[in-house]
């Protein structure tokens, strides 16, 4: 499929989820989830969506857990109705921690860390660095892995189409939530407990810096200077910077009393 037609089928599945105020369930295996019409899994689902195409939107921040189910965030609801698509993906590399360079897409109006990545300060450096924003992305890939949020249920013992069983897809679901809760752990000890509600909330949900320091009652601005913080402690942990190691490291809580 050309990418104009992934472009396109992707476009249809969101104007549906509008359209049809729908929610999506996410259950614990791969393959088709449901979407349902207002969240009510007491109705007839209006459709089914890949679970991989799902991942690939939340992580563009595209589509939000809530607590009824999979949707349309804030900002993609706003740029369907107002004619703007909610995908603009563009190529750009990332280093993987053995330093090797490897391509990718991603979407730069979809989450804050991509609307942060063009900005620069008044010395015209950029705000983050590329290290910082691969770190931020490999903490988005592990909060999706472990599965944080709603997970739907589903009976595992009724067979398929085909006839057979869906043990096998419901062990290895398991397996990969299982090892993504465990890197996400791994991650957070890094970082602390301070810094791991603002990643939550950043790059989990998907919340401004404004939105975070209100709740935080941190000073107005600080947000950023924390943000970086956290993020160069998750580049040390994920072994982010080319030629670089990953880092069994501790966070320092000291670095975090001057924003109390």
């Amino acid at each position: 499929m050309s990418s104009e037609q992934n472009k396109l089928r992707t476009e249809q599945l969101l104007r549906s989820l509008l359209r049809g105020k729908a929610l999506i369930e996410r259950q614990s295996i791969a393959g088709d989830w449901p979407a349902y019409p207002g969240g009510d899994r007491r109705k007839r689902p209006l459709f089914w969506v890949n679970s991989g195409d799902i991942d690939a939107l939340m992580v563009d921040g595209v589509l939000v857990v809530t607590d009824r189910g999979v949707g349309l965030s804030n900002e993609t609801r706003r740029r369907l109705l107002y004619g703007q698509s909610a995908r603009e993906v563009v190529e750009t590399t990332e280093f993987v921690p053995s330093g090797v360079e490897r391509p990718v897409r991603r979407n730069v109006r979809g989450t804050v860390i991509l609307r942060l990545a063009p900005q620069t300060d008044r010395q015209g450096d950029a705000v983050l660095s590329d290290a910082q924003i691969t770190a931020a992305h490999r903490y988005t890939l592990d909060l999706l892995r472990a599965g944080e949020g709603r997970v739907g249920t589903v009976d595992l013992s009724a067979p398929k189409v085909d006839g057979t069983r869906r043990h096998d897809a419901a062990e290895r679901a398991a397996l990969a939530r299982l090892d993504g809760h465990r890197a996400l752990q791994h991650a957070r000890s890094a970082i602390g407990s301070d810094l791991t509600r603002l990643l939550n909330a950043v790059c989990g949900a998907n919340e401004r810096l404004e939105a975070v320091e209100r709740a935080e009652t941190w000073s107005r601005g600080t947000g950023l200077s924390v943000l970086k913080i956290a993020l160069d402690l998750l580049v040390r942990h994920y072994g982010a910077v080319p030629g670089k190691r990953a880092e069994s490291i501790r966070p320092d809580h000291e670095s975090m009393k001057k924003f109390a």
